[in-house]
């Protein structure tokens, strides 16, 4: 009987071993590919470095924070509105630039509020004032921003202008509920210069002003995107209109005399 127990211990004992040295190998794979994985998200994002954690409760956690430099940064804004007859110039214009370099706060959210931002690679000022010549009865504005790294400013569409009732995140917005009539229509911008790579990082975020019952402002920090573009290149900022009474038309449509308006903006960067 006892050789019989010694024969299973040593057996219970080999059995451990290997499954030991498997686990082992598993561990030591499992490490191996998660430095290959480790060292290829570094070689393809290098600009997007993140720096340690901060208190900072209103910056949104998902998104990285780049890695800053010193400097001035110019933002050059180009608004075009134009009437329902001239809506199909502005929609050309997206055939010049796409969303591969865009990273949404809320994908889902982004989506449905009928948004869009792209960037451009290029040719995108040209086919804007292609666009301009052609739509007689359009409205141009042009405005520039000088920001140090990391700080912020607005791309102001204009105050005290009538918002129609829209539907986001799960409720409706409207003027009686929210006792509002007008409000100001904004982009806010925060500008960061990415170091030795001729970089800019854009976080942009959809904002009303003087919206909410005590007067304050709203922010959609939902809708926020971030992108990196170098100059030369321009992000290119609309709607869809797929709706009528979705953000997108809210921030950026207009509504007068029976009369639809829509805005497209154009923002190219560079270092100064």
């Amino acid at each position: 009987m006892k050789t019989i127990k010694y024969y299973i211990l040593i057996a219970f004992v080999l059995v451990a071993g290997c499954e030991s040295n498997q686990q082992n190998r598993q561990n030591t794979q499992f490490e191996e590919v998660s430095e290959k994985i480790e060292e290829i998200r570094s070689q393809s994002e290098p600009q997007m470095q993140t720096q340690p954690e901060t208190a900072d409760t209103n910056e949104p956690d998902n998104i990285p924070v780049p890695v800053q430099e010193s400097g001035n940064i110019k933002i050059t804004v180009k608004m075009l509105t134009v009437k329902e007859q001239g809506f199909s110039q502005i929609d050309a214009l997206w055939q010049y630039a796409d969303d591969n370099f865009i990273i949404y706060r809320r994908p889902d959210i982004f989506n449905e509020s009928g948004l869009k931002v792209e960037v451009s690679r290029g040719g995108l000022t040209a086919q804007l004032a292609a666009a301009i010549e052609k739509v007689k009865s359009s409205q141009q504005v042009e405005m520039f921003l000088v920001l140090q790294s990391g700080s912020t400013g607005y791309i102001n569409m204009g105050k005290e202008i009538a918002i129609p009732q829209f539907y986001y995140l799960n409720r409706w917005y409207k003027g009686v509920e929210y006792q509002f009539k007008k409000a100001g229509r904004a982009f806010k911008v925060i500008a960061v210069k990415i170091p030795d790579r001729n970089l800019v990082n854009l976080r942009i975020i959809p904002v009303f002003s003087s919206f909410l019952n005590d007067g304050g402002d709203k922010e959609f920090i939902e809708l926020m995107t971030n992108i990196t573009v170098k100059p030369g290149e321009s992000i290119l900022i609309g709607g869809s209109r797929t709706s009528y009474e979705n953000l997108a038309t809210a921030i950026l449509g207009r509504t007068a005399e029976k009369t639809k308006t829509d805005t497209v903006i154009v923002v190219d960067v560079s270092l100064l």
